[in-house]
């Protein structure tokens, strides 16, 4: 029997599959739609708070801007092992609701959000203690050295508030509640840039009215994204607890690690861990490379990577309902379906990227603008983009498909093909060309590099074989 897709929320969706019933192409691309587009909107939202941060800090000059650049590649990093650890447990919460287990997926909330505090603190304690000496091991120049400590530490302390938010947004999502946490995120936009603008600038005034200020600089940004970040970490942890659906919590459940649930965790999270590792790794030994070529070529490389980012957004939204999707088809026990969300997340992501690669193209010269006053490093950062346009198409076919497999379960599958296609291909590439070809040698590499990665993904996807090394729940 078909179901109607207005008549359907997802968990609807799985009982439906469970019970073998018939699901329409049609019903399949609504649904897809449904869970992407608030997705979506969700990573415009929090690209835009990135954006919006190197803008106001822009004003401060290129040093600014240089300073965040030489450690953005390890906050990156840092970032990669907390998102692994958000994919170990969304993934047994999708999996479990698509089974129709529910109270097991109370427990795997549980649990998560005990990881969360305790491993939060010790990352948080990690970070600082690193950040003392990273950026002079990065090579950043002096005069940048110390505002680029002050931000790394800074968004170190607050690193179990940002991985709260990413944990607790993409549980929720798991569940079938997209919308929330695409909310919940807009919001934290607008308080990051509140914040940042009491705490980046001093007190000056503006239309005649004294506005206070703090006048922290760099560390003001960091300092006003991590506050952001905390707000909407709690709200989110509230809302999931109190919120009634198959996550509010009843009482029965269990507050303490369980062999079970931290071996899935393990087997799911540490393969995207170690790809994290890999590609955050190759980030910073090319951001080393291109701190060597000086302050400007950090600030244009910076620039670029923050303007790329709105490019390719649509396809991690996509890629976050892909893994719902294809998690709650393996769970109801249906890799038909899996397959099919699987093939039709990446038409999608594909086809919003090349919107979205033609518009960057075009716009270059006008997004970096935004960023920087310094016009050496917008007319470099518009060829870098131009550069790379090309290959965003096929980019987005490798983060949606990721995103799929890691719905099925299957992690160590993208960290093999990133450890080969990140150091293989670009990281060799960067290091044979760059001396010569300088900054746009750099992104010329990693076009390059990018379209490798999308083909051999498309492959694994279409082999199919993915559906066979999923992580099954219990």
């Amino acid at each position: 029997m078909k179901r109607g897709f207005m008549d359907m929320n997802m968990l609807e969706m799985s009982t439906a599959m469970r019970n073998g019933e018939k699901i329409s192409m049609k019903n399949q691309y609504r649904l897809v739609i449904a869970l992407s587009v608030p997705a979506i909107l969700e990573q415009l939202v929090m690209t835009l708070m990135n954006y919006i941060d190197t803008a106001m800090v822009g004003g401060l000059g290129y040093e600014a801007t240089a300073a965040i650049g030489v450690v953005a590649s390890s906050i990156w990093l840092l970032n990669g092992i907390t998102g692994a650890v958000c994919i170990g447990f969304s993934v047994q919460i999708a999996q479990y609701l698509g089974a129709g287990k529910e109270k097991e997926s109370r427990n795997v909330l549980c649990q998560a959000i005990l990881f969360n505090v305790l491993f939060g603190i010790a990352l948080a304690i990690l970070a600082v203690v690193v950040g003392q000496e990273l950026p002079s091991i990065l090579g950043a120049e002096t005069s940048i050295q110390a505002d680029a400590k002050a931000y790394f530490c800074t968004v170190g302390l607050f690193l179990p508030f940002s991985m709260g938010a990413s944990l607790y947004s993409a549980i929720l999502r798991c569940s079938g509640n997209v919308l929330l946490p695409s909310l919940m995120n807009v919001g934290m936009c607008f308080l990051d840039v509140i914040f940042n603008f009491f705490l980046i600038y001093p007190t000056r005034e503006i239309g005649g009215i004294t506005i206070f200020g703090a006048g922290l600089g760099v560390k003001g940004a960091a300092l006003g994204t991590g506050l952001a970040q905390a707000c909407v970490a709690i709200l989110l942890l509230v809302v999931i607890l109190k919120k009634k659906g198959p996550l509010c919590l009843r009482g029965d459940e269990t507050w303490r690690f369980t062999r079970s649930c931290m071996k899935n965790t393990v087997n799911l999270s540490t393969p995207a861990a170690l790809e994290r590792v890999t590609l955050s790794l190759a980030q910073i030994v090319m951001t080393s490379i291109v701190t060597g070529m000086g302050a400007v070529s950090v600030a244009v490389n910076y620039v670029a990577v923050q303007t790329e980012s709105i490019c390719y957004l649509p396809a991690y939204g996509v890629a976050a309902a892909a893994t719902a999707l294809v998690g709650q088809s393996i769970g109801a026990n249906r890799k038909d379906m899996a397959k099919r969300f699987a093939y039709s997340t990446t038409i999608l992501g594909a086809g919003l990227v090349t919107v979205m690669a033609v518009l960057m193209f075009a716009g270059a010269p006008i997004l970096t603008g935004f960023l920087t006053t310094d016009r050496e490093v917008i007319d470099l950062s518009t060829k870098a983009l131009r550069i790379v346009a090309l290959s965003e198409p096929l980019f987005a076919v490798s983060i949606v498909v990721i995103g799929a497999l890691r719905g099925a379960g299957d992690s160590r599958g993208p960290f093999l093909l990133n450890l080969c296609s990140m150091w293989g291909i670009r990281v060799v590439s960067v290091l044979l060309f760059a001396h010569k070809f300088g900054i746009l040698g750099v992104w010329t590499a990693m076009a390059g590099e990018l379209v490798f990665r999308g083909i051999i993904f498309l492959i694994r996807l279409l082999r199919g074989k993915w559906t066979e090394k999923n992580t099954m729940i219990a």
